[in-house]
């Protein structure tokens, strides 16, 4: 939704990709809340840059999953 600039609010940007739905437990949630608060950053910010390392190590290599994941 965008925002009219004059009216001193930032202008939203539409998203963009696919939404999707992950279920955390509620330590997660905790954990996930209190870095977005601290870092000043959205939470699908974090899950989106969490999802994009654990796939990079995965391509190369760097991290062993436990069988069937």
């Amino acid at each position: 939704m965008s925002e009219v600039a004059n009216s001193g609010k930032p202008i939203r940007q539409k998203r963009s990709g696919t939404p999707h739905t992950v279920y955390l437990s509620e330590d997660l949630t905790a954990a996930l809340n209190a870095a977005a608060r601290s870092r000043r950053v959205g939470k699908s910010t974090i899950v989106r840059i969490a999802i994009e390392q654990l796939l990079r190590r995965l391509e190369s290599g760097q991290l062993d999953l436990p069988l069937g994941l």
